[in-house]
């Protein structure tokens, strides 16, 4: 598998925080991308991101997610910003 480009994963945290992709998929997606199989991630903006696309499903004790459509939203944000900052 080869190093996820900015393209790839903004598609997927924007579908994230537009509610089109779960947040179980988001994880599922964003996990191969963080084995020793992708290599080494060089883009500090994609590796952040996907870092937490890969926690998006995480549960709290109550068995909902602990982080939701205002976090997929502000997450989104911040990488358009920090890719803008480049």
């Amino acid at each position: 598998m080869s190093e996820p480009t900015r393209a790839e994963v903004r598609e997927l945290l924007s579908g994230l925080a537009e509610g089109t992709v779960t947040p179980v998929e988001a994880a599922k997606r964003a996990a191969p991308w963080l084995t020793e199989e992708a290599g080494d991630v060089q883009d500090e903006v994609v590796w952040d991101t996907i870092d937490a696309l890969s926690a998006a499903d995480s549960a709290t004790p109550d068995q909902g997610f602990l982080y939701g459509p205002e976090d997929f939203r502000a997450w989104l944000a911040e990488f358009d910003t920090r890719v803008a900052g480049q």
